[in-house]
């Protein structure tokens, strides 16, 4: 890896990839798979900056490190272990979400509340005031509660906003608002590596899908 620079420097493709010596910072965050909006907020750069060096280095991998590269390739299409138990807990917690019919008022903490409507609204009987618990989470505004478990299915198979589309009957414009939200409702939840996982595989299907690396 201390030969990324070299190898950027011989090329004339890559000199606008300055300074060179952040590929070496870079290279570790590559080799683990990370997203490139990771990358972006560890150095300071803009999305299509981290994007075009991630992709730089994998380039170099693959022409001079070529079992690294695969080695790259073969994390981002496992599941590990950790992913696995923590997409279970966040689907397990949503679902329990939807479901639930006993939630402490959100304004005097009371116990004494009733579920009402087909929403998940409650009204409470010691203050009278009525209140969306899904409101914290920046979902009281998302339609087809439904479709929420199915969705992030695909979040974690990677699939395209199309894909969501067609089978699930959602706009592009609403796969890509549920995608940023629950993205969002990962981290703010402790299931960072969820949301990376995540990440890596929509890039993944994105790059498979365009066949362009830089």
């Amino acid at each position: 890896m201390q030969q990324l620079p070299n190898f950027v420097a011989a090329n004339p493709l890559y000199q606008r990839l300055k300074p060179t010596s952040l590929l070496i910072d870079i290279a570790p965050y590559t080799l683990t798979a990370q997203p490139h909006s990771f990358i972006a907020v560890r150095f300071n750069l803009s999305p299509r900056a981290a994007r075009r060096r991630d992709n730089v280095i994998r380039q170099l991998l693959e022409q001079h490190e070529p079992d690294l590269y695969q080695a790259v390739l073969d994390l981002e299409q496992t599941t590990p272990n950790q992913v696995s138990q923590q997409a279970q807990a966040f689907k397990s917690w949503l679902k329990d979400l939807l479901s639930t019919s006993v939630m402490p008022c959100d304004y005097c903490q009371s116990p004494l509340t009733v579920r009402i409507g087909h929403r998940l609204n409650f009204r409470c009987r010691s203050c009278r005031r009525t209140f969306n618990p899904l409101k914290k989470y920046q979902l009281n505004h998302l339609s087809h509660c439904e479709l929420w478990l199915p969705f992030v299915d695909l979040l974690l198979q990677g699939e395209t906003l199309k894909t969501a589309n067609q089978q699930l009957g959602i706009s592009p414009n609403t796969a890509a608002k549920w995608q940023s939200c629950f993205l969002w409702i990962m981290e703010k939840q402790g299931f960072s590596i969820l949301a990376n996982y995540c990440r890596v595989k929509r890039r993944q299907r994105y790059r498979v899908g365009n066949h362009n690396f830089v």
